[in-house]
């Protein structure tokens, strides 16, 4: 059960966590904004005194909300950062790739060399390494 005095509790370690509430401008919307990467909330308003002001009552109100058990889970989530990323994508340890060299030549001659086999036979011709 979240009483008055756990929920201050909470809150005053919440508002010691976010220290000085500093609002800015927000251009699209011509609001003034206050959020914190530590709480998922946020507050606009007219004023930076408004914001001041309003913002600690939003964080008492997500504050019991979460020690009632009441969020979902998602808004708790914590996620590693690795985006897209999967076990077993990608290239496999240790292999090495061709090294490639992009050049603009000739259409006719691109068409010629992309033709199967012309490039070993290029190869074959012993063209030096540099």
């Amino acid at each position: 059960m979240a009483t008055k005095k756990k929920i201050n509790e909470h809150l005053k370690i919440a508002l010691e966590e976010i220290g000085q509430i500093e609002p800015w401008f927000d251009n699209d919307y011509k609001t003034w904004t206050f959020n914190h990467s530590l709480y998922p909330v946020e507050y606009s308003g007219d004023t930076k005194e408004e914001v001041i002001k309003n913002y600690p009552l939003y964080l008492q109100d997500f504050i019991e909300e979460r020690l009632k058990d009441n969020l979902s889970a998602i808004t708790e989530k914590k996620t590693k950062g690795h985006g897209g990323r999967r076990i077993g994508s990608g290239r496999p340890l240790g292999t090495t790739k061709e090294p490639t060299k992009r050049i603009s030549l000739p259409a006719d001659i691109a068409d010629w060399i992309i033709m199967p086999d012309t490039i070993s036979h290029l190869r074959a011709l012993g063209i030096p390494k540099k």
